[in-house]
This record gives structure tokens, sequence and C-alpha cells, in this order.
């Protein structure tokens, strides 16, 4: 059994030998590339772990410098049975839809250039989630798992082993987002969580 880092080197190569990056494989080259649309268009959802993500972009103006847009990266809420959430969202979203139990441990930012650039965390939202804390993201993140979802297979086992590998700064990076917040709420209570102008939280560059 490889460790993540082998099983990222050896993909990262399949990568370089076929010539295409991660994001061309999941925007499809043949049609406009619309701002905030989740790729693929409901999520990349793993059969078994119901680990999921989706890649999208906000306006130029709005990203990391150098930036194309990022991968968002969840948990399912089944697997924090009994754990109470810092906050959590509505039945339904503002746009109407109903809410889905996802835990969002980390973001990841690709550049304009098809690389990844860094991770990053959010406030709730940005992805009205259920906002778990970090000690229960810390014993379950090793089980996310994207084998088997629907897609460029590539591009899930990539983002699976990127997260294996990257595991500790990951928690490191929840960990951060947890006390920042937790300041912040002294301050700003409850509406901390929605407020827009609290947004990333945590980052640490993605370095081999």
């Amino acid at each position: 059994m490889k460790n993540a880092l082998e099983r990222l080197f050896e993909l990262t190569g399949q990568i370089a030998r076929e010539g295409v990056s991660l994001v061309p494989r999941v925007v499809p080259a043949d049609a406009p590339f619309v701002q905030y649309q989740h790729y693929p268009k409901g999520d990349c959802v793993a059969p078994t772990s119901k680990s999921r993500w989706f890649y999208h972009a906000h306006k130029p103006e709005e990203r990391e410098e150098g930036e194309h847009g990022h991968f968002h990266l969840f948990l399912p809420l089944a697997m924090f049975d009994g754990v109470e959430p810092y906050y959590q969202p509505p039945a339904k979203l503002p746009n109407g839809k109903k809410t889905q139990g996802v835990v969002h441990f980390a973001a990841l930012s690709f550049g304009l250039d098809g690389l990844p650039i860094s991770w990053f965390t959010t406030n709730y939202w940005v992805t009205y989630e259920y906002m778990m804390p970090a000690e229960a993201i810390a014993s379950r993140l090793r089980n996310f798992d994207m084998s088997g979802a629907r897609g460029d297979p590539l591009v899930s086992d990539w983002l699976t082993a990127a997260v294996q590998h990257f595991h500790d700064p990951i928690i490191e990076m929840v960990t951060e987002r947890d006390r920042i917040l937790m300041d912040k709420k002294h301050e700003l209570g409850s509406a901390v969580f929605e407020n827009k102008k609290v947004e990333i939280l945590s980052r640490q560059a993605f370095d081999l």
C-alpha cells in the first residue's frame, strides 16, 4: 500500500504525462466557465464514504492572487453523529434549496497555470455547512475518500491523496479557524458566522 505522498506524486506524474491538469478535467472545455457555479453540477459525491467536493470560482477581484478557482471539500454530517455543531444551516437555503448535510473542512485553490496554490478554511456563510469543532474533524478526516465518485477518477483520487498527505496541516488550519472564530464571537456574538466581512479564516501553502 503506497503512502499518501507516493500516491500523490504518482497521480501528479500521470497528470503531467497526459498534459491535462485537474481543472480542465472538471470544467468543461466546450462551455463558458460561470463564476460561482458548482462543477460538476450537483457536486461530486463518493458513493460509499459520502465525502464530497465541488470546484468553483469567485469574481476575479475576490480571488487569491493568480487564482483560477478552488475546490471545496466536505465530510458527510452522518460521520458526526452526536457532535454538537458550532453553527448549522436552516432546513432550506436562501435560494430555496434543501440544505445538504455536509461538514466543510478545507478548500484548495488552483492557479491559472493549473497548479495548486494553497489550502484555506472559510466561515459558515460561505458553504452553509454544519460547522463542527476542529477536534471532531481531526478524528474523522482520514475517512475522506472519494473512491468510486463519478467523473474523472484521477481528480477524486488526487484530492483524496492530497487530503491524506496534508492531514496534519489541515487540522492545524481548522484549529486556527476555530480560535479566530471564537475570538470574533466574543466581539460579534453568533452574528459572526453570517458576517460577510469574516470569510477566509486560515491558510496554508500547498508545499510538497
